[in-house]
C-alpha cells in the first residue's frame, strides 16, 4: 500500500495540511470580525458622546456656578441689604435699590400705595448667588422666599387678631428691632396689640430710629419729636410700613402674642432683657431704676 494512502478513518499528510490552513484562515477571519465589531462599537460610542457634548441630548444643563453667598441677618433694612450686596461684589447698592423700588412686582400682600417699598418682604436668610444673576433676579429670589415662609406659617391668621397680613409683618418688624431675648418676642407682641386696642400710642424707640437719617446709640428727647409718619411717639397706630425685614420667629410671635395684660416695658440693661408691667407707676419706678 502506498505511504500516501490511508484507510477510511485516516487522512493523508497533504489533506491534513490543507485542513490546518483552512482552520487557521477561519480563525483569522473570526478574529478580524471581532476586531471590526469592536471598532464599530467604539466609533459609535465616540460619535454618540460627541453628539451629546455638542447638543446636550436629553441631559439637563449643568447648574450655574455659585459666585457668592449672601447672608441677610434678621432685622436688616432694605438699604442694609443693598450695602451688603455691594460689599460682596454682587452688584452696586444703587442697582439693588433701583430693583427693590421698581414697584412692578406682583405681591398680593403689598398694599397698592406701598408698591415701591419692599421693606419687610426681603426674607432674611443665606442665599447662593449664581453667575449672571441680575439685581431683579436677586430681589425676586428674596421675595419668593418670603412667600414660602408666609405660606408655611399662614399669615392669613392675622385676620383673627383684627389686622391684615401686611400689618402683621409691620408688627413683626417692630418685634424684631425691639427684642434681643428670644422668649420676649410674644411679650412685646402682646404689648403692641394691647396698646393698639387701648388706643394708646405705641411709643416704640425703634420706629424713631427708622425715621432718623442714621442710627443713634441713644435717642434724645428732641429725637422723639422728629416729624415722620414712622414716629410712634407722635402718631397713633402702626407705622405705614415695616421698619426692617423680620425673621420667622418674629413673624410667628406677631401671630401668637402672649396672653398677658402688659402695656409697658423698659430695658433693664441685663443682657437685653426688659421689665414688663400693666401698671404705669410701676413702669416709671422701673425706668427710674435703670436711668435715675
Amino acid at each position: 500500500m502506498s505511504a500516501q494512502y490511508q484507510g477510511a478513518g485516516g487522512m493523508g499528510p497533504r489533506a491534513a495540511r490543507a485542513a490546518a490552513r483552512r482552520a487557521a484562515a477561519a480563525k483569522k477571519r473570526r478574529r478580524l470580525a471581532s476586531l471590526a465589531a469592536l471598532l464599530v462599537l467604539g466609533l459609535t460610542s465616540l460619535l454618540l458622546w460627541l453628539f451629546l457634548a455638542r447638543d446636550g441630548g436629553d441631559q439637563p444643563p449643568p447648574p450655574p456656578e455659585v459666585i457668592a453667598r449672601l447672608t441677610i441677618p434678621e432685622g436688616f433694612t432694605v438699604r442694609q441689604v443693598a450695602r451688603r450686596v455691594e460689599e460682596l461684589g454682587i452688584c452696586s447698592a444703587e442697582d439693588f435699590m433701583a430693583a427693590a423700588t421698581a414697584g412692578d412686582y406682583q405681591l398680593p400682600i403689598l398694599p397698592v400705595e406701598q408698591a415701591g417699598n419692599l421693606e419687610g418682604l426681603l426674607f432674611p436668610k443665606t442665599y447662593d448667588i449664581t453667575e449672571n444673576m441680575q439685581p431683579r433676579d436677586l430681589v425676586r429670589r428674596l421675595l419668593d422666599q418670603f412667600a414660602l415662609e408666609a405660606a408655611s406659617i399662614n399669615l392669613e391668621r392675622s385676620r383673627e387678631l383684627g389686622i391684615t397680613p401686611y400689618q402683621a409683618v409691620i408688627v413683626a418688624s417692630l418685634i424684631e428691632r425691639e427684642v434681643v431675648v428670644e422668649e420676649e418676642r410674644p411679650l412685646v407682641a402682646a404689648v403692641i396689640y394691647n396698646r393698639l386696642r387701648a388706643g394708646m400710642r405705641l411709643q416704640i424707640d425703634a420706629t424713631v430710629q427708622y425715621a432718623l437719617p442714621q442710627w443713634k446709640e441713644r435717642l434724645t428727647y428732641e429725637d422723639l419729636k422728629v416729624d415722620s409718619p414712622y414716629n410712634t411717639y407722635l402718631h397713633a397706630g402702626l407705622p405705614p410700613t415695616p421698619i426692617c425685614n423680620p425673621g420667622r420667629p418674629s413673624l410667628e410671635a406677631a401671630l401668637a402674642p402672649a396672653q398677658v395684660d402688659y402695656l409697658y416695658y423698659v430695658a433693664t440693661g441685663e443682657g437685653g432683657r426688659h421689665f414688663f408691667t400693666a401698671d404705669y407707676q410701676e413702669f416709671l419706678r422701673a425706668k427710674n431704676r435703670v436711668s435715675p
